[in-house]
């Protein structure tokens, strides 16, 4: 949030100065929607994983990179009023560019793991509520067209929030997925990060994610 004067509230509607500065939405944010968490979260929690950083794309620096093209993800967790959560711990998972989990129960799927790919990760927000993932683009794989991310969030005194995120490069694709099309069309927007694809093709794309938390009841 960026700390303003007054005199510029009329150049953003639906937009307000607060008493301390920051620019602060009229009404409520809308939540983010809660979407399944599925079967594949690791069979051993993520903070408790040997490799758990915000870098899914190699395991260890300067070792081989995951196949799949590279994307950072990078978002802002905030309350309905727009404020900062600091000390929410986002935590991510997915597939790898074939389409495969690393989790006992995808074993029967014929794809290749991808022995590079970190498979998930995990952020603690600062002040700001800022975190970042640089990860790949996940494959798509049967029962899921659509090319997703799973999140899940917990930030003190607010309920935990579980949802998964998609890719606008890929809008056929999330047409056709079933748990995507469960959403409305604003719903639909809030998860489909927007992505930017640099001329450099070394260099990854990049999008944003922001997360709206809703208070524990």
């Amino acid at each position: 949030m960026q700390a303003l004067s007054g005199g510029l509230a009329c150049t953003l509607p639906g937009w307000a100065v607060a008493a301390n500065g920051l620019w602060m939405p009229d009404e409520d944010l809308p939540l983010t929607p809660t979407q399944t968490e599925g079967p594949f979260y690791p069979e051993t929690a993520i903070e408790q994983q040997l490799f758990n950083d915000t870098d899914l794309s190699q395991k260890i620096a300067g070792h081989e990179f995951a196949k799949g093209q590279l994307v950072v993800v990078k978002g802002i967790v905030t309350d309905q009023r727009g404020k900062p959560l600091a000390g929410s711990v986002v935590e991510v998972w997915q597939a790898c560019a074939s389409g495969r989990y690393h989790h006992s129960r995808d074993e029967s799927n014929p794809l290749l793991l991808d022995n590079n790919f970190q498979f998930w990760g995990r952020a603690i927000t600062g002040e700001d509520g800022k975190y970042s993932f640089k990860t790949i683009i996940p494959g798509k794989y049967p029962g899921r067209m659509g090319r997703h991310i799973h999140y899940r969030i917990d930030s003190p005194q607010h309920q935990r929030l579980v949802t998964q995120c998609y890719f606008s490069e890929y809008g056929e694709d999330n047409s056709k997925d079933g748990i995507y099309r469960q959403l409305d069309a604003k719903q639909r927007e809030q998860v489909t990060v927007q992505l930017d694809k640099p001329s450099d093709q070394a260099q990854p794309w990049s999008g944003s994610f922001h997360i709206v938390m809703g208070k524990a009841s």
